[in-house]
């Protein structure tokens, strides 16, 4: 007996066969086939499977952002892309009381501009944790109520995103990351790719650009 291969059951299930074919493959299957009625009900499933799944549209927000984080993950093609973020103010800088310099939990704050935009950011992390949690908000410096439009924030040491949110319509967003080296934050401000990016290791004296994790002694 003459079998059929898959890819003339899927052929079948699809309706892109030739009508000769067809009543010969009806033909075998009216012959008591266990196998091939086997492949051909398989392959049916997955075509149904298939078209429902085409049918189905993503929501535009989902679909829109999508498109917003794959394009901050690419280099930028043109400097006007890219916002290098100032440091205006840092926490490090004022030196805390000895009793919460001593306490379990370290803290640190620093506030950054860029063009118009402010990112105003918030470091926390329990002194034995291996994680630290970063709290932080856009805002337009020139109009400061506006509502923002929401966009990714990627946190990437070297080429690795090691965390990544959505801040919302006030601009407000929250990570947890693991302790990483050359660590650097993304914000984007609009779909087009262009954003804000502050390095957060390795900046000196500022709680953002040295790590929040102690260093351990060889």
């Amino acid at each position: 007996m003459k079998h059929f291969d898959i890819s003339e059951w899927t052929d079948l299930a699809r309706g892109a066969i030739s009508a000769p074919n067809r009543a010969a493959m009806d033909a075998h299957l009216s012959s008591g086939c266990a196998r091939c009625r086997s492949t051909l009900d398989f392959v049916g499933r997955v075509f149904a499977v298939a078209q429902a799944a085409h049918s189905e549209e993503p929501p535009v927000d989902a679909v829109r952002w999508a498109k917003a984080i794959m394009a901050m993950q690419r280099p930028p093609r043109t400097r006007g892309l890219r916002l290098v973020g100032r440091l205006v103010y840092d926490s490090f800088r004022d030196l805390a009381p000895a009793g919460m310099r001593a306490g379990d939990q370290v803290f640190s704050h620093a506030l950054y501009e860029a063009g118009n935009f402010c990112l105003d950011l918030h470091v926390e992390r329990e002194r034995e944790s291996a994680t630290a949690t970063l709290v932080g908000q856009l805002t337009d410096r020139d109009d400061p109520d506006r509502p923002m439009a929401g966009g990714p924030v990627l946190l990437r040491s070297r080429k690795t995103v090691v965390a990544h949110t959505v801040y919302n319509r006030f601009g407000e967003f929250q990570l947890a990351y693991p302790s990483a080296p050359y660590l650097r934050l993304s914000v984007a401000i609009d779909q087009a790719g262009k954003r804000i990016e502050l390095p957060l290791s390795s900046l000196g004296d500022d709680p953002l650009r040295r790590s929040p994790f102690p260093r351990r002694r060889k």
